[in-house]
C-alpha cells in the first residue's frame, strides 16, 4: 500500500497511491515454468511477503481481523480467506502484517503456521509472456503445484482477485476465467491456502462465479474511525519525513487538522486512512516544492541574501492553511468555489427578479450561512423552488450559479425523465444492456473535475419516481454510483429542484407567516407538496420555498426592468440605432401592453416578448417617420 498504507515502508494497496517497495523486475529471460518446473522458476513469478515486510511497522486496530485471517487459513477444508473493504481501508496492510509476524515468530501465530512464507502472485506476472498456447495453463499449474507441496510451506496472497473471476483480466474475461478454473480443484480439495484481497464494488465479480466465491470465506475489512486514523498517522509521519530528508516539520496539531481536513475534503469512494496519509504525504511534497522555489525566486531577483537564508532554515513548518489549499486542489483540480460576494449576488437578483424580495431575501440569507461552513457534511446543498410558471425559479438558480461558481448551473430538463429506465440518462446503461458500451458524456461526468457546480432539476416533479428515488440516494448519501461502478460525488454541489407542483396553494398568496388572509406558511406548503412528492423525498431538501404569484402592477415592473436591460445592451451593440429609444418605456405604454399581454397562469413569460416587440415597433417607426402598432409617446 506505499503511503496509501498504514506504515510508510507498505505496499501499494488499492494501487495508484505509490509505494515504498516494488516486485522484482520482469526479465526477458525468465522462461515458463512447465508443470515440472522448479520452485526456482516459480519463485521467480512471485513476491517474497515474509523477506520484503519483516522490518515493517505493525500494524495498528487490526489484531481481530488479524486472527479470523489465521483461523481461515489453518482450517481443513477451504483454508482461504477473501479479504473485502472499500479502496484504502488497508487490506493489503493486514497480509503483510501477517507475513512480518511469521517472519518474526510472533507468538500470535500459530504452530500450523510456523517457517510458512506468504507469497504475493501479481495477476500481470501469471498473464505477462503467455502468447504461446498453452503456457499460461503451464505457468498456472506450476504455481498450483509448488503452493499445494507441504513442503514449501507457501500461502499464496492475490491482490485484486477480482481479475480471476471473468471481470477484468488483462487479456479479457476469458483469461480471468481460465485461470480461476485452474485454481478451483486444488482450492475445494484444502491442498494449497490463498488470501485475496478486491474492493466492495469490485467484488461483486464473485458472485459471476458462484463455484470459485463458496471456496473463500469472506471477512470485511472496516474503515478506521477518525480517532484510530489520527493514531496511525502518528506512526506514519516520522517516514514521510524522512523521506523529505526531514525539511518540512508536522506538528500534532497539524497532523490532527490533516485528518480533519481529509475527512471534509475528500471524494466520494476515498476512505481512512488512505486519504490523510495521502493528504499527508502531497502536502509535505508541496511545501517542498515552494520552498525550492521561493529560493530560485530570490536568486533571479539578485537577493542573495534572502536566498541564503531560505537555504539555511534546517526545517520549514507545514501549515494547516496549505494542507488545506492541498486538500481542495486535489479534489477540484485549478476549479475553485468563488468568494461569495453579497453585495453583487443581491444586487443581480433584486434587478432581474421582482415581486418576490422576501423570497430572495432568504435564498442571500441561506447562502451567507452555507458560506461560513460551520457544520461540513457529505451531503449537498439541496432546495426545492416551488411556484407557478413564470414566475423566476429557474431565472433565480441560472443567477445563483454565476454569482457563486463562474459558471452556468448543469440543467436536466425533468420531463425527458418521465420513465423508470430514464435513470440511464443520469448513470448510463448497465453492462449488457443497449449504449453500455458508450462514451458518450453523460450530465454529471463533469463533477469529477469540479465539485463546486449548482445543478438545476428542472420541473422536478414530472420526472418518474425511479429518478426521483435516485436523486434521494444523492441528496441522502451525498454520492450515486453510475452503471459502471464509478462514484459520482454530489457532496460539493447546490442542487436546486423546481416545481410547478402545488400552484393552486400558492396562486394569490406569499410565503411567510402572520395573519394575513393571502400568506401560506411554510407548514403548508409542504403539506401542498406532498400530493406530489415523497415525504422522505421532501424531508431531505434543506430549503423548500414558494415563490409569489406574478401580479398585473408587478408583470409592469418586470417589464420596464427588462426594458432597460435590453436598452443598454442595444446601446453597446448598435448605440446608432438605440439613439431613438427613450431611457425609460412610458407608464402609459406599459398599461397598454400589460391590458393585452398578462396571463396569470403564464406568470412573467409574456413580457420579454412583448418588451422586444415594443422596441422593434418603436425603432421601425422612428426609421420610417410614422407610427409604430406600439404607439410609443415622445417621453
Amino acid at each position: 500500500m506505499g503511503l496509501s498504507d498504514f506504515t510508510p515502508g507498505g505496499s501499494d494497496d488499492d494501487k495508484g497511491n505509490g509505494g515504498g517497495g516494488s516486485f522484482p523486475p520482469q526479465s526477458p529471460s525468465v522462461g515458463l515454468p512447465s508443470s515440472g518446473g522448479s520452485a526456482h522458476d516459480v519463485k521467480e513469478l512471485l513476491v517474497d511477503y515474509n523477506e520484503k515486510f519483516k522490518n515493517a511497522d505493525p500494524t495498528m486496530f487490526r489484531d481481530t481481523l488479524i486472527g479470523q485471517v489465521l483461523s481461515v487459513i489453518i482450517s481443513k477444508t477451504k483454508p482461504n480467506a477473501l479479504l473485502v473493504g472499500s479502496a484504502g481501508v488497508g487490506k493489503t496492510k493486514i497480509v503483510e502484517d501477517i507475513a512480518r509476524r511469521i517472519a518474526l515468530g510472533d507468538t500470535l501465530i500459530p504452530d500450523q503456521l510456523k517457517d510458512h512464507t506468504i507469497y504475493e502472485l501479481p495477476i500481470t506476472n501469471i498473464i505477462a509472456g503467455t502468447g504461446i498456447v498453452g503456457s499460461l495453463e503451464e505457468k498456472v499449474k506450476a504455481i498450483v503445484e509448488f503452493a499445494s507441496d507441504p513442503k514449501n510451506k507457501a500461502i499464496l496472497f492475490m491482490d485484486e482477485i477480482h481479475q480471476i473471476t471473468g471481470g477484468s483480466g488483462s487479456h479479457g474475461d476469458a483469461v480471468g476465467r481460465k485461470i480461476s478454473q485452474i485454481l478451483k480443484p486444488a482450492l475445494a480439495r484444502g491442498d494449497m491456502s490463498v488470501i485475496g484481497s478486491t474492493t466492495s464494488t469490485e467484488s461483486r465479480a464473485f458472485d459471476e462465479d458462484p463455484a470459485f466465491a463458496r471456496r473463500f470465506t469472506r471477512l470485511i475489512v472496516d474503515e478506521l474511525s477518525v480517532e484510530q486514523t489520527l493514531a496511525v498517522m502518528t506512526t506514519v509521519r516520522p517516514g514521510l519525513m524522512a523521506h523529505y530528508r526531514h525539511q518540512i516539520g508536522v506538528s500534532d496539531d497539524v497532523l490532527a487538522s490533516v485528518v480533519q481536513i481529509a475527512e471534509a475534503n475528500s471524494r466520494a469512494g476515498q476512505h481512512r486512512p488512505d486519504n490523510a496519509i495521502t493528504l499527508l504525504d502531497r502536502a509535505l511534497a508541496d511545501r517542498v516544492l515552494e520552498q525550492k522555489k521561493l529560493i530560485i525566486q530570490a536568486e533571479n531577483a539578485g537577493d542573495t541574501a534572502l536566498a541564503q537564508t531560505l537555504r539555511s532554515f534546517s526545517q520549514v513548518p507545514l501549515t494547516s492553511t496549505r494542507v488545506l489549499d492541498v486538500a481542495k486542489r486535489l479534489m477540484t483540480g485549478n476549479a475553485q468555489r468563488k468568494d461569495l460576494d453579497v453585495a453583487a449576488l443581491s444586487a443581480t437578483l433584486t434587478s432581474r427578479l421582482q415581486g418576490q424580495d422576501d423570497v430572495l431575501a432568504n435564498l442571500t440569507d441561506r447562502l451567507l450561512r452555507e458560506e461560513l461552513d460551520l457544520f461540513p457534511t457529505k451531503t449537498p446543498t439541496t432546495w426545492l423552488f416551488a411556484g407557478a410558471s413564470g414566475v423566476g425559479k429557474t431565472e433565480a438558480v441560472k443567477i445563483i450559479a454565476e454569482e457563486t461558481t463562474g459558471t452556468e448551473p448543469i440543467i436536466l430538463n425533468m420531463t425527458e425523465f418521465h420513465s423508470e429506465w430514464s435513470t440511464s440518462k443520469i448513470i448510463g446503461s448497465p453492462p449488457g444492456y443497449v449504449g453500455s458500451d458508450s462514451n458518450q458524456e453523460l450530465p454529471f461526468d463533469t463533477l469529477e473535475s469540479n465539485p463546486h457546480r449548482v445543478i438545476l432539476l428542472d420541473e422536478f416533479e414530472k420526472a418518474d419516481k425511479a429518478v426521483q428515488r435516485l436523486f434521494l440516494s444523492a441528496f441522502d448519501e451525498g454520492c450515486i454510483r453510475n452503471a459502471h461502478g464509478k462514484m459520482l460525488d454530489f457532496s460539493k454541489a447546490l442542487v436546486i429542484c423546481t416545481t410547478n407542483a402545488a400552484r393552486d396553494s400558492l396562486d394569490g398568496k406569499v410565503i411567510g407567516f402572520g395573519n394575513n388572509p393571502k400568506t401560506i406558511s411554510n407548514q403548508s406548503l409542504n403539506k401542498a407538496l406532498e400530493q406530489f412528492f415523497d415525504a422522505e423525498l421532501l424531508g431531505r431538501f434543506s430549503l423548500i420555498v414558494g415563490f409569489n404569484p406574478i401580479d398585473r402592477q408587478t408583470y409592469r415592473q418586470i417589464m420596464a426592468a427588462d426594458y432597460e436591460r435590453q436598452r443598454e445592451r442595444i446601446v453597446e451593440a448598435k448605440p446608432r440605432l438605440a439613439q431613438a429609444l427613450p431611457a425609460s418605456m412610458p407608464d402609459d405604454e406599459l398599461r397598454a401592453i400589460e391590458e393585452t399581454t398578462y396571463v396569470d397562469s403564464q406568470g412573467a413569460r409574456p413580457a420579454r416578448k412583448a418588451v422586444r416587440t415594443w422596441i422593434e415597433d418603436y425603432l421601425l417607426a422612428a426609421q420610417t417617420g410614422g407610427t409604430s402598432s406600439a404607439s410609443p409617446s415622445d417621453d
